[in-house]
């Protein structure tokens, strides 16, 4: 059975902004909007609530009954991305974190989902893990009102109206007592519900549903439904589900990087057993980590091929920390810490040999390397040559993907120079015999005398693809200078005109 916390933040607008703006709690203060028929109260703090001011009313009205009143611009955008920000650090009790909708709080006030299903015992229990989510906002500053349920809706029901934990599979009990607004209903719904005598969550279960939704509509039922778990609710948390992840918190903050280098590996050894148990390997991994301040630092890294080595998955974060330079920022410290796998490939066992896979290790030395060059400039950056099912040389190679994989078929070809010429560049070439290969050659308008020469290499054209390509002989020569190049002759001798010679690529 899944479980849900919530937690109801009703004097959110105010406090998240900070100590140094916050105003004095002793004084009235409100948030003011400008709406339809001029300036209204968005939020007020609770010396402005006991003088009798509350959100919505006008702000001339309120300065005649409170001449004291101190106000500022509500800025809802603002609200929104650091109730966002609260939600991504309290991931740390659980990875499933949404925000409540704004229409469901209202008034200046927000609130939280957790998604609890599994977390509960890592502290100790439900009842435990309710008081530290409350000790952890209060330390932020927060006034936070905590409910937990089997349904998002009574969990909601709970954290706004009752508080405290609904024992599982008690969910009518938990919320019978709770006045109707308590199901998240429309204003105009739950004055229309309290007009006809209706004024707890109790008298409306069990009422027929028919005349209710002739009354008030099916949403009425579907919110009753959804608080008694008849109906699920959808649940979209801000992080998108992990396949493995690991989790830690510390007993005192962290500051420097090397510090979080060894949490990173301590987390990637945890993780390494579960990955290879089920024949996996990482190829995306994000290390989280969670400020005593209630801020988050998130680094990413994509690996070109799947890996379970800590030491290899550790050093592509200390690439991104050095990459952060001046934007490393520890705050008051780093308290706890989580490791996901946000993409895993198969990755089958493999079986040691005492003779060295001399290919296998040039392939893994490849992928290092990838990798390190991905971690400072971005694997969609890092490019490498690939075979193409050709053996002409212009179009044997192309660049795609580090990360692409290799075709079965691939082949090492024979010795190709470093640098191949966008197009073969004509050459005179003079050989001993029409068919030997070159003494010398004259190339861009210099003379070059061969001391060494290797071949030929018989190219044969594509006859699928070109109906006049002739047959190239590629010789691989070196002059007395020790500089090597690459040539071909388009075509051999005794068919018409003599065939001609051309520069193909330069050897470094």
């Amino acid at each position: 059975m899944t479980r849900y916390l919530c937690a109801w933040l009703p004097d959110w607008a105010i406090e998240r902004l900070g100590k140094p703006s916050r105003p004095d709690p002793k004084a009235p203060f409100a948030l003011v909007a400008a709406t339809t028929g001029g300036w209204h109260l968005a939020a007020v703090n609770r010396r402005a609530a006991a003088l009798g001011l509350c959100a919505g009313e006008l702000l001339a009205d309120a300065r005649a009954r409170v001449p004291a009143l101190q106000t500022r611009n509500h800025a809802p955008e603002k609200d929104r991305a650091a109730l966002t920000r609260l939600a991504r650090w309290s991931t740390r009790f659980s990875p499933y974190v949404a925000p409540w909708p704004e229409e469901d709080s209202g008034g200046g006030a927000a609130g939280l989902t957790f998604d609890i299903d599994g977390c509960a015992h890592l502290f100790g229990g439900e009842e435990k893990m309710m008081a530290r989510v409350a000790a952890a906002l209060a330390k932020l500053g927060f006034t936070a009102h905590l409910g937990m349920a089997d349904t998002i809706g009574g969990s909601h029901a709970l954290a706004r109206f009752g508080g405290g934990r609904a024992r599982p599979g008690a969910q009518y009990e938990a919320i019978a007592p709770l006045p109707v607004e308590a199901l998240r209903l429309s204003p105009a719904t739950a004055a229309g519900l309290k007009h006809l005598g209706l004024k707890t969550v109790g008298a409306l279960l069990p009422l027929p549903r028919a005349p209710l939704t002739a009354r008030f509509g099916a949403g009425l039922v579907e919110r009753i439904d959804q608080a008694l778990g008849r109906v699920r609710e959808a649940f979209s948390p801000l992080l998108p589900h992990a396949p493995y992840r690991a989790h830690t918190a510390l007993a005192e903050p962290i500051f420097s990087q090397d510090h979080v280098l060894k949490l990173a590996h301590r987390l990637a050894c945890d993780l390494a057993p579960v990955l290879e148990r089920d024949g996996k390997g990482a190829r995306a991994l994000t290390l989280t980590l969670y400020r005593v301040d209630g801020e988050t630092a998130e680094m990413t890294v994509r690996l070109a091929s799947a890996s379970r080595d800590a030491d290899h998955i550790v050093k592509l974060f200390s690439l991104k920390l050095e990459a952060l330079h001046r934007d490393y920022d520890a705050g008051f410290g780093f308290e706890a810490a989580r490791l996901d796998v946000i993409l895993a490939d198969a990755m089958a066992a493999r079986q040691e040999s005492l003779a060295p896979d001399l290919k296998r290790e040039r392939a893994e030395k490849i992928s290092i390397l990838v990798d390190r060059l991905g971690s400072r400039l971005g694997l969609a950056n890092v490019t490498r040559a690939r075979a193409c099912d050709t053996h002409i040389p212009e179009r044997a190679m192309t660049l795609q993907a580090a990360t692409a994989p290799a075709p079965d078929w691939e082949e090492d070809a024979g010795p190709r120079p470093l640098f191949l010429l966008p197009a073969a560049e004509p050459a005179d070439v003079t050989a001993l015999l029409p068919e030997g290969p070159p003494l010398q050659f004259r190339w861009r308008g210099v003379r070059y005398s061969i001391a060494l020469a290797e071949g030929p290499e018989r190219v044969r054209p594509e006859w699928w693809r070109e109906k006049n390509g002739k047959t190239r002989d590629y010789y691989t020569v070196e002059d007395d200078g020790g500089r090597r190049f690459w040539l071909y002759r388009d075509g051999p001798y005794g068919q018409g005109a003599p065939p001609k010679w051309f520069v193909h690529g330069v050897y470094a």
